[in-house]
């Protein structure tokens, strides 16, 4: 203690109470000095006080370090105490707008009354996954806390959500389950995890209420357990509830409202299937007009909207939808239930009666199916049994209402109970039982008003045992801390509520004796009020019990949260919560609704649990043993909290504490008054008083030894023994008083305020140190500015001293130039003299000896004459020849040239030839010249025996037939090699375009060529005939010549002559001739039709195999191949594209040979292998985008319709791409986060200016965490390694660039965006180091990128934000023009986001400054600016998938021979031999 009272010097800040804001900051004017009694303020509003303090405990408690302003976790505080907790709280709500803090074990949440964009899909990938130390405070973290430890340690867990009406327990519970939802399912929900958020407007329609406080207050307890199967996946769900507020059915104060359900059902009653219901508006009914028009609508929300939601929910859970309007009906019975007007009458009116017309009861029997003549009698009177016989007792006015209300809030508790129960059925695990589960307590918090009756008695009673639960699990988890860490420490002294729950429920307790009075025949509050006085004041004092002053009805009791006074008016009636069973009996009857008969069915006698849980039924006494339970709402209330408690303790607990900052509900608004009330409520103070205790500031050796480093001897690089050591040396000389601290195995441990000592102490240490730095460095700068001047001085001279020099050297050499320059000029003019003369004298020596050759020329000339006139004359031969062998040339290619045209007009007119019109012209051509040509040798031979000129001429015709008959016999070669290369070509060419139409023509004009080459072969065998007519003729003629006589001739002569030339010489012989012809046309026919048949088949081979046997089986072969599994290994080796060559010749040569079914089972075989591998693999078809369907023009179409198995096979293109990428994003998610934000690939700018509090573990971590996150951090070179192996693979495989740079774009925006929404949860990575750490490591990655060409894709593109992100964490943060810069520099970061990175920015040294928040609003006001009404977005979305494009490439022209195929494939049964 006396190490914190040195603390108390001029200047320290402290906090003083105050009226308004509780409690307000002020400094020391001067030192306290032990044994002062007057302290000497200045407020923070400028304001002196002169305070009388009593020490030590009289002193004002010492604010912490500004470094410690806006911590997320209230333990790391120095000083705990609750003025710390309110200022961190108001600060980290108003000025951070942070409505998570985590308070030990427990997270405090403030409802902000307005929606943030917190609660989305990518904040629930963002917190799956990570340490709950690690992110900044959110629901979703204690979530996600739970659903790892129940996974790690297989252990129940159970998150008890606490706190007042209003303060944001539903919404909390429904954020809770619905990130289990996600966690626990897969991406998309299925029919369990939908039906387990189902649940959620059902209970809200029918269990939630508007109240003072609160426009969806929860009017009961629920709590929710989530079973979880062995995979961690949700399998089922089980809801319990407590103490439902009934009184609420049939009276509100003013300002409040019914159930939600009611007003749903009023706003829909124009529906059709509403109509029969017989509703009006809300404010016609008494039950739901009481708090007043203004009431009746809550400001933005609709009930019409919210009743069909609450139908849609019905209907997931499996209610039909008869049902749900046979439970409507029951809700608006109650309704028109409490319409009925009961009238007194009688004497003094002890007598009631309801009027015959009275149309709500009509309603209300017509609507539950009952007699509306015996519900109005029992509504008005009673049965008693005296002396045995039964007797009807009719009602007074006012008891006959009060029984009306208890039969409508009994209805109404029957169908809740009935509606629960129907949740359960529907919730409940159908194929497996949970392995494990994962409570969610929503129950009230502690509740005082201005009169407070038996619910509020309950409540606070549930949040005694709460409280109790709580305190002696944070006192576990701090004695186990100090079990592990071996502290010789003493027990920790705890305010526990022991009495107080016992005053409540122990023996001949409230409970007991309201029970008792409850059995009384009139038993009323007064008495049991004077049985509570005289048991808990009088004979067995209680300190928790006192009795009010001016009230002999009203007892007090003092709670862990505040001092309660109770009204007695009231309680045993809501204790015994009775309904008289004659109306019950009614309902019981009901025929018209089954679901009436159902809630009131009666439970077997001595069978277990009782149909009406919250009530008994009054009857008379004869029957009062079988009728009546006696089991009172208390008692009940009681065993329900008992097992709950006992679900609770098997479990492990989380705690969430909702906290109301205002009572106006308004945004962001902040009362003291109310926080510090709710503070002390919900424990949380408590659990800070628990931990001032004991040790709450701990440290590991490590941090310790980083951070006051300056204070401790020894330096450099130590061992982890030699840190200890030296703590533990160090410590006692800084520290006196030995039992301020306290050394454990691994961690050193303080008591509240030394570890704010210890920052004096080496402030000191920092500012001595800093003295001496600074003279040295003062002497360090004389003396350097001392020597920077004698070396100028010595400097100066040398320079003169050169320059003089330098002149000097000058001259001399400018006179030595001088008379070099004159001896020179001198030589340069004598020379010249002397070639002007040598030049003149060569001159006329040169036209001297010109002058004497010309003369000597003229001499030869003469002497000469016929050499030259020879020399002519060869000279003019020699040119001669040359002149014809240039023309020889020139010819020669004029030859060459014309050849080559002609041989491309031969190819040209090849081409027409080849076409099936110019066939059919020349077929036709033929044929008609070949009719007029048999006409005209008919014609001729007829005329034979006009003479012997005929015979000459038809012997010319038969000369020329025979010529034409050669040309045509070549014609027939060409045109058949002509028609089987225009199939085969027709097979290559791309006739896609006309598609069934040209298939068609083909096949006709395939037709009328086989016609034509039969008409062509009949032409044929007719000009054979002639041609032997021909021959017989002239053989005639010969023989005629010679005078042969007729017997010789051969006897087959005349059976080849026409009937004209057998009438030149005989007339028998024409019969045998014709015989003979019809047998030759026989003969040839039947070799034309063999010859026909051949042809077939040899095209039939062209196309196809010629085995049908050998055909099965290769295609049933490749048929199982297809759907054969292929090993990894293998699979890769295989040259790029194989499988993909091979399956299309394959399905080409079954295209070709016109065997539809086997090209469409080959496909549908390949798709559904390639399917079952995907499959195996994991992951769905989600097709996104498809290419566009094209074709390449020089392709030949197929003839098979294969466009669905071509959709199929594009579907799987998109799965396999998805699917790969989603193994991708699988291996890289661990790793980003530790890789791109933990990894320090700078070494030493960690440093040692830890910041205070900072790499320290949230107090009840999981130890075993600390010990996973103390080895090796996965560094970007995991990435890059993940990175770089893919893009190896998909290069292998000849992955198109485009795709690849999609898929890369995709993988980009994962790692930016994970990264970028964990650093912006981050309050430890928001540091100016860890900034220029982070953007290193993004360097790096776009390095990779540009290396591997990977940008044109904008994968680099989608690295800006987190590249600004990292940027705006090094960059000045101070003045109006750092702001300007900020926001014209960071244009990819939202508004939130940069508002978002400037609050959680964190000094990690005493060198930096935090961001103050002038410099925020600056910001903010620049950059409403450049929103433009944007949408709010504070993390980015990871699930966002980019549309894919598959380019078009048209397959490469392969054939079977030119693939090369490995035996391991076992598919060399393709290749023919």
């Amino acid at each position: 203690m006396i190490g914190t009272m040195e603390l108390y010097a001029k200047g320290a800040s402290v906090w003083v109470p105050d009226p308004e804001a509780v409690w307000v900051s002020a400094k020391l004017l001067k030192d306290y000095n032990l044994g002062d009694e007057n302290v000497v303020l200045q407020i923070s509003d400028g304001r002196v006080r002169h305070t009388h303090m009593v020490p030590p405990s009289g002193l004002p408690p010492l604010a912490n370090p500004d470094i410690l302003e806006g911590e997320n976790d209230l333990t790391a505080l120095s000083f705990l105490h609750e003025p710390a907790v309110l200022h961190n709280l108001r600060v980290r709500f108003l000025d951070y707008s942070s409505i998570y803090t985590y308070c030990g074990i427990v997270l405090v949440a403030l409802n902000p009354y307005d929606q943030l964009p917190i609660y989305g899909e990518e904040v629930i990938d963002a917190y799956s996954g990570q340490d709950m130390a690690d992110m900044e405070p959110h629901i979703f973290s204690v979530a996600e806390e739970a659903y790892r430890t129940m996974t790690r340690e297989e252990k129940n867990q159970s998150i008890i959500i606490s706190g007042e009406s209003g303060a944001g327990k539903t919404v909390s519970a429904k954020f809770t389950m619905r990130y289990f939802a996600v966690v626990g399912g897969a991406a998309q929900q299925t029919s369990v995890e939908e039906r387990v958020l189902a649940s959620n407007p059902i209970m809200e329609s029918i269990g939630n209420a508007k109240t003072t406080r609160n426009d969806n207050s929860s009017r009961f307890g629920k709590y929710i357990e989530i079973g979880f199967g062995r995979k961690g996946d949700i399998i089922g769900a089980n809801m319990r509830t407590y103490l439902l507020e009934k009184s609420r059915v049939v009276f509100q104060v003013l300002q409040e409202r019914n159930y939600h359900i009611f007003y749903q059902l009023c706003a829909s009653r124009d529906l059709p299937e509403m109509r029969v219901l017989k509703l009006g508006g809300a404010e016609t009914f008494r039950y739901t007009n009481q708090g007043g028009e203004d009431s009746m609508q809550i400001p933005g929300t609709d009930d019409v909207v919210d009743l069909e939601r609450t139908r849609n929910a019905f209907t997931i859970l499996g209610v039909p939808p008869d049902q749900q309007m046979e439970l409507f009906r029951i809700l608006a019975a109650v309704l028109h239930l409490g319409n009925v007007n009961i009238q007194a009458s009688g004497r003094g009116g002890d007598r009631s009666y309801i009027d015959g017309e009275e149309r709500s009861l009509s309603v209300f029997s017509k609507l539950l199916g009952v007699e509306r003549t015996q519900m109005a009698h029992w509504l008005c009177h009673r049965r008693l049994a005296v002396g045995g016989e039964m007797l009807v007792k009719p009602m007074p006015g006012q008891q006959s209402l009060e029984a009306r209300d208890a039969l409508a809030k009994h209805v109404y508790g029957q169908l809740f109970t009935w509606t629960v129960t129907r949740l359960n059925s529907a919730l409940r695990a159908q194929s497996e039982q949970p392995k494990s589960f994962i409570g969610v307590l929503d129950i009230y918090g502690f509740e005082t008003f201005e009169r407070n009756s038996f619910e509020q008695f309950c409540i606070n009673y549930a949040n005694e045992k709460l409280q109790q639960q709580f305190n002696r699990h944070v006192f576990q988890l701090e004695q186990e801390e100090y079990v592990r860490e071996e502290l010789p420490w003493s027990r920790i002294e705890f305010s526990d509520n022991q009495p107080c729950i016992a005053l409540i429920e122990g023996q001949l307790g409230l409970l007991d004796l309201l029970d008792e009075e409850c059995r009384m025949p009139k038993g009323s509050e007064e008495s049991w009020a004077r049985k509570l006085y005289d048991q808990h004041q009088s004979n067995n004092p209680s300190p928790h019990f006192r009795k009010p002053r001016m009230s002999n009805t009203a007892f007090i009791i003092l709670h862990f949260a505040d001092t309660v006074q109770y009204e007695c008016d009231g309680f045993l009636d809501k204790n015994r919560d009775t309904v008289f069973e004659e109306p019950i009996n009614i309902l019981r009857a009901s025929q018209v609704s089954p679901l009436v008969s159902e809630l009131f069915q009666q439970e077997p006698v001595g069978g277990g649990k009782s149909s009406l849980p919250n009530g008994n039924l009054r009857s008379g006494p004869g029957k009062r043993a079988q009728r009546e339970h006696k089991l009172t709402v208390g008692f009940q209330f009681r065993q329900s909290l008992q097992l709950l408690m006992d679900t609770l303790n098997s479990t492990t607990p989380h705690y969430v504490r909702c906290i109301k900052p205002n009572d106006l509900k308004e945004p962001f608004v902040f009362d003291p008054k109310r926080a510090v009330q709710q503070l002390r409520a919900c424990g949380v103070l408590e659990t800070i008083r628990i931990s001032a205790a004991g040790y709450p500031s701990r440290w590991t050796y490590a941090e310790f030894f980083s951070r006051y480093r300056v204070l401790l001897r020894g330096g450099g690089v130590q061992t982890q023994e030699q840190i200890q050591a030296s703590c533990q040396m160090a410590l006692p000389e800084l520290i006196p008083d030995p039992e301020q601290y306290c050394f454990g195995k691994t961690k050193v441990f303080f008591r509240a305020g030394q570890v704010a000592l210890l920052e004096r102490l080496r402030a000191e240490r920092l500012r001595a140190a800093g003295v001496i730095i600074q003279s040295w460095v003062r002497g360090w700068l004389g003396r350097r500015r001392y020597i920077k001047t004698r070396w100028a001085t010595l400097t100066i001279q040398r320079y003169t001293r050169g320059a003089l020099a330098r002149r000097l050297a000058d001259i001399l050499r400018y006179t030595k130039a001088a008379l070099v320059i004159q001896k020179t000029y001198r030589m340069v003019a004598i020379r010249q003299m002397f070639l002007m003369i040598r030049e003149a004298t060569v001159t006329i020596q040169a036209f001297t000896r010109g002058l004497l050759a010309r003369r000597q020329y003229r001499l030869v000339r003469k002497r000469w004459h016929k050499a030259v006139l020879l020399q002519s004359a060869v000279r003019g031969w020699l040119t001669r020849r040359a002149y014809r062998r240039v023309r020889a040339a020139i010819v020669l290619m004029q030859c060459c040239v014309r050849r080559r045209a002609a041989r491309r007009e031969l190819v040209k007119l090849k081409a027409e030839a080849r076409s099936v019109e110019k066939f059919r012209e020349l077929n036709k051509g033929m044929e008609v010249k070949l009719m007029q040509l048999q006409l005209r040798a008919d014609l001729k031979v007829r005329c034979w025996g006009h003479g012997r000129s005929l015979l000459f001429l038809c012997l010319q015709e038969v000369q020329a037939l025979r010529v034409e008959r050669n040309c045509l016999g070549k014609e027939k070669e060409d045109l058949t090699t002509r028609l089987l290369e225009q199939e085969t070509a027709q097979e290559v060419q791309a006739v896609a375009q006309e598609g069934k139409t040209l298939t068609a023509e083909l096949d006709e004009e395939r037709r009328k060529y086989q016609g034509l080459l039969r008409e062509f072969t009949r032409l044929e065998q007719r000009y054979e005939n002639l041609r032997e007519m021909s021959m017989l003729t002239e053989v005639l003629t010969h023989y005629i010549q010679l005078h042969i006589p007729l017997a010789w001739v051969p006897a087959f002569l005349f059976c080849l002559c026409d009937v004209s030339i057998m009438q030149i010489y005989s007339t028998p012989c024409l019969c045998i001739t014709v015989r003979f012809l019809e047998n030759q046309l026989r003969s040839q026919r039947s070799q034309e039709e063999a010859e026909l048949e051949a042809l077939r088949l040899q095209a039939k081979r062209m196309c196809s195999d010629p085995s049908p046997s050998a055909d099965q089986q290769v295609w049933s072969r490749m048929s199982g191949l297809a759907a054969s599994d292929v090993r990894v290994d293998s699979a890769l080796s295989l040259p790029p594209g194989l499988a993909a060559s091979v399956l299309f010749l394959c399905v080409r040569q079954a295209d070709c040979s016109g065997d539809k079914t086997r090209a469409r089972s080959l496909c549908t075989a390949a798709v559904t292998a390639m399917k079952g591998a995907l499959k195996e693999k994991g992951g769905g078809l989600q097709a996104e985008e498809h290419h566009p369907n094209r074709e390449d023009e020089d392709l030949v179409p197929l003839t098979s319709d294969l466009s669905e198995l071509n959709r199929a096979l594009s579907d799987l293109c998109i799965q396999a791409y998805q699917q790969l990428l989603s193994i991708s994003e699988t291996r890289l998610q661990p790793i980003i986060v530790p890789a791109m934000l933990e990894s320090e690939m700078i070494p030493g700018l960690s440093g040692s200016g830890v910041k205070l509090g900072n790499f320290r573990k949230r107090a009840g971590s999981d130890p075993r965490a600390v010990e996973r996150n103390a080895g090796e951090t996965p560094s970007m070179a995991a990435v890059l390694r993940e990175l770089g192996a893919l893009h190896t693979a998909l290069s292998r495989q000849a992955l198109p660039p485009t795709l690849m740079e999609q898929a890369f774009r995709q993988l980009t925006h994962l790692l930016s965006a994970s990264a970028l929404n964990s650093l912006l949860l981050r309050k430890d990575m928001c540091s100016w180091s860890r900034g220029l750490q982070i953007r290193y490591n993004v360097s790096q990655l776009e390095e990779w990128l540009r290396s591997r060409g990977l940008q044109a894709g904008g994968a680099v593109a989608l690295l800006e934000p987190l590249i600004q992100a990292a940027q705006l964490l090094q960059v000045g943060k101070k003045t109006e023009a750092d702001a300007q810069a900020l926001v014209h520099t960071c244009t990819a970061l939202s508004t939130q986001q940069i508002v978002k990175i400037l609050t959680l920015y964190t000094p990690h040294s005493d060198l930096e400054e935090r961001v103050t928040l002038n410099f925020i609003r600056t910001v903010q006001g620049l950059l409403k600016e450049r929103s433009g009404g944007q949408p709010p977005q504070l993390l980015m979305d990871v699930r966002r998938v980019f549309p894919v494009t598959f380019p078009y490439l048209p397959p490469p022209p392969v054939r079977a021979d030119q693939l090369d195929i490995p035996d391991s494939l076992k598919i060399s049964f393709l290749r023919r031999p």
